[in-house]
């Protein structure tokens, strides 16, 4: 099954293509306060009980909604750097179905 990113508005999917095309996916991270910064960098809504979204096991963001400066490289390979926050490209979710840049 292939995953797509979870930002609001961004159709972007982890696909064999996308990663040729230098983009990466990351999964939201474990540890609880980095974990809390990422879902309100997100900001989505959940539709059925209209709080914020928790993301599930699966869920990822890709690599549009980080800003170059958060990554580091090891090798062809390239990894975020401890405490990065999704930033760039992220839209506000309101529970109208609203969606606007913020």
């Amino acid at each position: 099954m292939t995953r797509s990113c979870s930002a609001v508005g961004c159709s972007t999917r982890d696909t064999v293509l996308s990663r040729e095309r230098g983009l990466s996916f990351h999964q939201f991270p474990t540890d609880t306060i980095q974990r809390s910064k990422w879902i309100r960098a997100v900001n989505r809504v959940d539709p059925r009980s209209k709080k914020i979204w928790i993301p599930g096991p699966g869920a990822i963001l890709c690599s549009k909604h980080f800003q170059e400066s958060d990554f580091e490289s090891y090798g062809i390979r390239r990894k975020l750097k401890k405490g990065a926050v999704p930033s760039v490209s992220l839209y506000k979710m309101r529970t109208q179905g609203i969606v606007e840049l913020m």
